[in-house]
């Protein structure tokens, strides 16, 4: 069976990340000049509370399958991978209920708790959402551990400008927040429908069938040890920020923190989440298929790439970020430029963090994460109850930096020497390129151009970056050319 084409799958994700990074700026840019800062605060607190009860809710159930879905594949086995979706849906459907009745109970008292009464109703609406995005998740990991980018991408063509219209007329037609989730839940059924299509089509659901004792064990031990991942994962990596924001500060506060971090958040999700979205299941498939000079491959490949798409995006971002918010937001959100420059500053962390997350993950070395993820979780609380209460969305973006890059540091050094030395020679000439295109950059901010000039001189630099890259052979675009 032909090994599926990382680099098709990379191309396929990217696409899909562009669809939805698109769909998520132009509702965002929406919400915040429709609503004001105050307005897109309550969205933002909303969402983060909905999505880390999500994260308890999933309990790492679709990135188990989506791990054991990939090597199934590797082995030619989709039958079995039905009855790892069955049990998969089984326990998802319990856990999506659970999440739901615990929202609509908890709606009241959270929203004394961040001192915003009309947050309830917004609560209530988002509980429903648990359950509907708790099955897209799912449904969603076998596509991607089928490597079937290509129908995720045609259903994020549909769903995202749906999103994008509905959200639009929600808000012109005064519907406020509570309108914009209901658009958000319709768009999530129309998900579970088109995902569930082609998981029933590619491996079925065998609710009832049983997994071998080897695997099944392997499965929960996976299982549990990435749950108890992503709860750490949740304080460390996610918006466990704004929780504290909407307690210990106002919902400006949140807004100065959650623009700048939705757009990182996307940015990485479209450049590097490109290759990131992929990873996990080519080195599981490699690790299926027993070959583990694809698997050293792979790896060195991806971390070569992550380095020259992350670089640039930090170090560019910097000088940049008053004029992207500006031009975006308008200055109304001035006080989220500082905030995107640190939080930018995150982004090489954060990569570097989930790459090597995936790689230890699919070597199924799930100790090393869960050790380094307690230290790292006990920290990022630490560092919010000391500086967020006096620096506000400051305080968040240097907590949130701080521990992202100790964590990524830490689970990278085990890593560190199967990187192939080709690999780490070209991230170190990427970064010196990098840091002298930033410095010419800087140059021409300083004599002050509009906002928008200022935005094109940061994408004529990214181009001359990409260029030179390609003149000092770091990238070879010819087809099938592979360096490690």
């Amino acid at each position: 069976m032909k090994a599926p084409s990382i680099a098709r799958s990379t191309a396929l994700n990217f696409l899909d990340g562009a669809v939805t990074l698109a769909g998520a700026l132009v509702v965002s840019v929406i919400l915040a000049r429709k609503l004001g800062r105050d307005g897109f605060g309550i969205y933002a607190l909303t969402m983060s509370v909905v999505m880390f009860i999500l994260l308890f809710a999933r309990l790492g159930i679709s990135s188990t399958v989506r791990r054991y879905v990939a090597e199934l594949h590797g082995k030619n086995d989709l039958e079995l991978a039905g009855a790892v979706l069955g049990r998969a849906m089984r326990f998802g459907l319990v856990s999506g209920l659970l999440a739901t009745a615990s929202l609509l109970a908890l709606s009241e008292p959270l929203a004394l708790f961040f001192h915003r009464p009309e947050l309830r109703l917004d609560l209530v609406i988002g509980a429903a959402m648990l359950l509907p995005m708790v099955v897209v998740g799912i449904l969603r990991a076998v596509s991607t551990g089928l490597q079937h980018y290509g129908n995720v991408l045609r259903l994020s063509l549909i769903t995202s400008p749906l999103w994008v219209a509905g959200c639009a007329f929600a808000v012109w037609q005064g519907a406020g927040v509570p309108g914009v989730l209901l658009v958000t839940l319709a768009i999530e059924a129309i998900n579970v429908v088109g995902f569930g299509i082609w998981s029933v089509r590619y491996v079925g659901i065998r609710w009832r069938a049983p997994l071998p004792a080897e695997l099944r064990s392997r499965v929960q031990r996976y299982n549990l040890a990435l749950g108890l991942l992503i709860l750490l994962n949740a304080v460390v990596w996610e918006r466990s920020e704004i929780l504290f924001l909407g307690r210990f500060q106002g919902v400006a506060q949140v807004s100065f923190y959650a623009v700048p971090f939705a757009l990182t958040e996307r940015v990485v999700e479209l450049l590097p989440g490109a290759i990131l979205g992929v990873l996990l299941p080519g080195l599981s498939y490699a690790r299926g298929a027993a070959d583990s000079g694809r698997f050293t491959a792979v790896l060195s490949d991806a971390l070569r790439y992550l380095a020259m798409l992350t670089l640039p995006i930090c170090l560019f971002g910097i000088p940049l970020a008053p004029a992207v918010i500006r031009l975006l937001y308008g200055a109304q959100f001035d006080g989220a430029v500082i905030v995107l420059q640190i939080l930018l500053v995150s982004v090489v962390f954060g990569v570097l963090g989930q790459a090597s997350r995936s790689a230890l993950l699919g070597l199924e070395r799930q100790g090393w994460l869960l050790k380094t993820g307690s230290v790292a979780a006990v920290a990022s609380v630490g560092l919010d109850f000391a500086l967020i209460p006096r620096w506000g969305a400051v305080g968040a973006a240097v907590a949130n930096t701080i521990v992202q890059a100790a964590w990524a540091l830490a689970i990278f050094v085990p890593l560190w020497s199967g990187v192939s030395r080709l690999a780490k020679e070209a991230v170190l000439k990427a970064a010196l390129l990098a840091v002298a295109l930033t410095c010419l950059l800087g140059l021409i901010l300083a004599i002050g151009f509009t906002a928008a000039i200022a935005v094109g001189s940061g994408v004529l630099v990214s181009a001359v970056y990409a260029l030179v890259l390609v003149r000092l052979r770091l990238v070879d675009l010819r087809p099938g050319v592979a360096r490690t």
